[in-house]
């Protein structure tokens, strides 16, 4: 397309000059004939855009032309929040022959650590039945025995944790009994002479293959592990 270029002494057609100014803003015989055009344009890309710096806010508001207000929404950077440690206290955790609170019998370390809110760290060499991992930090006193890559029981040698029943370190095997109402299975300790085993054996089928064990020294518990069979069993842990 050919621009008509006004002849000495004759005007351009304003249609001819109005499209110049539109399509050719920069032009410098368009802005010197049509001052206004070059405050229009400005005034179109402000209403457009709805956000203008520097020279072009000065254009909205400059030669008399009121200027135009926008509302500009703060642009804040994205961020991520790492997990947080769990906020559960050792104390409010419960054994039970599945498991240990959230963590269960049959998940991987890593399901294990994201139940319990806090990494496990192996506290035992690996052996070819299993390896012990505790919390790397806090909940002291617990541990996880893990064989073939999954849990396979819990165990409690301190702190507040009890179990479903609410056996605790430190209580008696007398109190023991009565709170699971005679059904623990008395056993001889086979390293502690004078001390016993408490056993819960299940009586529904479904979980057969699951045991609770407190150890006592004859007279108080001194520690608790539950889990599955045989790894709950294993009296001398993974050595």
């Amino acid at each position: 397309m050919t621009l008509d270029r006004a002849r000495p002494g004759v005007a351009a057609p304003a249609s001819s000059v109005a499209w110049r100014g539109h399509a050719l803003g920069h032009d410098e015989g368009v802005t010197s004939r049509r001052p206004h055009a070059r405050r229009i344009l400005a005034r179109r890309i402000c209403a457009g855009a709805g956000v203008l710096a520097g020279a072009v806010a000065g254009a909205c508001s400059g030669g008399g032309t009121p200027a135009v207000t926008t509302t500009t929404t703060p642009v804040t950077a994205a961020s991520t929040t790492a997990a947080q440690p769990s906020t559960v206290a050792v104390e409010d955790l419960r054994l039970d022959i599945r498991g240990l609170g959230l963590v269960r019998v049959g998940m991987t370390v890593e399901a294990a650590a994201q139940a319990l809110g806090r990494p496990l760290e192996p506290v035992t060499a690996p052996t070819d039945e299993c390896t012990f991992y505790a919390p790397a930090t806090g909940f002291d006193g617990l541990s996880f025995m893990v064989a073939a890559g999954t849990v396979a029981r819990a165990d409690v040698t301190a702190g507040g944790t009890a179990t479903t029943e609410g056996v605790a370190i430190g209580q008696t095997e007398a109190e023991a009994q009565r709170r699971y109402g005679g059904r623990l299975r008395v056993t001889a300790h086979d390293y502690d002479l004078g001390g016993h085993y408490l056993t819960l054996v299940p009586t529904d089928p479904a979980d057969a293959g699951f045991r609770l064990v407190a150890e006592t020294d004859g007279t108080k518990v001194t520690s608790m592990r539950a889990g599955r069979l045989p790894e709950v069993g294993f009296t001398e842990g993974c050595s």
